[in-house]
């Protein structure tokens, strides 16, 4: 993702055996997104995670109506890229940190650091139970310094059981290695909901609901390194 010229500045403080170590770590705050119309940006109250969002009405080719969510969550994080890297490898614990999980399951492996996940959604109101099923591909940078995982819709790759399945969800987890044990961590979905939402239940999801998942992550990350 491309970052404006115009970043905040993120302070840190991290308590070593030998003393207090202060970094400053350009950062959050503002991607290009939060510059075009329709999308918005807001920003918790802790100041940890920057939420840049769009919800909007759209027509397939069919004429029918329905309604697309895009986000991008960023934060950074005292963590190893290592145990990131095998919470997100790891889909038994997915649940931990994904809304509404009720079941994870692991459909096979493929070539290429490839591989299918069934999630089973017990969904809030006004959503319906859902399943899913998302083609992970997981690729690193060659100084190791970053890798990403990233989540394709793939409905045909499991049997269709008794709940609607969600046929349009796309997903990018970036892993940073910034230095000094600061990791940034930039999260970006697209998902069409099975049914109407409206705008303000939306709202009162951003930037919680995404900030959720993300100190989700960084939490089962730091008991991964305990």
């Amino acid at each position: 993702m491309t970052s404006d010229p115009k970043m905040s500045t993120k302070m840190i403080y991290i308590s070593t055996k030998a003393d207090l170590v202060f970094l400053v770590v350009l950062l959050l705050n503002s991607t290009i997104w939060a510059q075009k119309p329709g999308w918005k940006q807001e920003t918790t109250k802790d100041g940890e995670v920057t939420v840049t969002y769009r919800f909007s009405k759209k027509v397939d080719q069919s004429g029918k109506k329905y309604n697309e969510l895009e986000y991008e969550a960023v934060t950074i994080a005292a963590a190893s890229l290592v145990s990131l890297k095998e919470v997100m490898m790891d889909d038994a614990i997915h649940m931990e940190f994904m809304e509404g999980t009720e079941r994870v399951k692991r459909v096979c492996d493929l070539p290429g650091g490839e591989w299918v996940t069934y999630y089973y959604y017990n969904s809030p109101w006004p959503m319906p139970d859902a399943d899913l099923i998302t083609r992970y591909k997981l690729e690193e940078d060659p100084e190791g310094r970053r890798f990403v995982l990233t989540g394709s819709p793939a409905p045909d790759m499991y049997p269709e059981g008794k709940v609607p399945r969600m046929m349009h969800n796309h997903s990018k987890f970036t892993f940073t290695d910034m230095g000094n044990g600061i990791i940034e961590i930039v999260m970006y979905s697209k998902s069409v909901p099975l049914v109407s939402v409206p705008t303000w239940l939306i709202r009162t999801w951003i930037p919680g609901g995404p900030a959720d998942m993300l100190n989700g992550i960084i939490d089962l990350a730091s008991d991964t390194d305990d």
